[in-house]
């Protein structure tokens, strides 16, 4: 038993390997000692007990883009606090080996925003935007997650809800500290750009009510930080990608 599950662990599967264990505990000689090691080391590497439903989000979020066709075998999420993730290797990465391929269905660009009811009526009605990429790719968000049966509710369920580490969230007490710094101008042009465009948006579209404020704020600033610039088919754009984002937003 031991040996079987130690294989499952070198392949990256501690779940199964703890499954494994658990099914023989009773039968097998020293199998509660073996059992609470693997459950150790699972809280060592995901940051997580066995368990944990934040751990359990996780597993379906992976699930859902190995489902979906993406490819890796190497890297492992782990969890250092509420809304803090990161992305570990399990195993040796060569130079210049792919070690994370995403599938073009499971990677959000601008034109997915343009495509949802709230975002065709924000393009015709003509309403003035900054960086339209971002807004669109927003929109598209919040909609998926105002929505409990979107196919993309696995990655919602993992994406942050905290933005309290970005500047334009900072309380009055932290942003003091930073007195006589130019950053607290940048701050206030920042958040008074977002309240403008939201504002315009919604005397262009009053639907888009169904989004609060601090709801676009958020969620355009979380598009901000984990956007890739690319050329596909000879035309620049700009997406988000499930995971890949994980890799770049710690």
């Amino acid at each position: 038993m031991e040996q079987n599950a130690a294989v499952l662990w070198e392949l990256g599967k501690l779940e199964d390997s703890i499954k494994r264990i658990e099914d023989h505990v009773k039968t097998t000689p020293g199998g509660d000692s073996i059992l609470a090691l693997y459950i150790k080391k699972y809280k060592e590497e995901y940051g997580l007990e066995y368990g944990d439903e934040t751990m359990k989000k996780i597993e379906r979020f992976m699930k859902w883009m190995i489902d979906a066709g993406a490819k890796f075998n190497k890297i492992r999420m782990k969890y250092y606090g509420p809304d803090y993730r990161g992305v570990h290797a399990i195993k040796s990465i060569p130079q210049s080996e792919t070690f994370l391929w995403v599938p073009r269905k499971l990677i959000i660009a601008p034109q997915q925003g343009r495509e949802t009811e709230i975002g065709a009526l924000v393009k015709k009605s003509g309403v003035k935007l900054s960086w339209d990429y971002l807004v669109y790719i927003t929109i598209f968000l919040m909609v998926q997650s105002h929505d409990p049966n979107s196919w993309w509710k696995p990655y919602m369920d993992v994406y942050p809800k905290n933005v309290d580490n970005f500047p334009m969230f900072y309380t009055e007490e932290e942003k003091s500290l930073l007195k006589g710094s130019p950053i607290l101008v940048h701050i206030d042009s920042e958040i008074q750009e977002i309240k403008e465009e939201y504002e315009n948006i919604v005397a262009a579209v009053p639907q888009f009510k169904q989004f609060t404020m601090e709801e676009y704020m958020k969620n355009k600033t979380l598009v901000i930080s984990r956007i890739f610039y690319v050329r596909i088919h000879g035309i620049n754009d700009r997406i988000m990608v499930p995971l890949a984002g994980t890799l770049i937003s710690i």
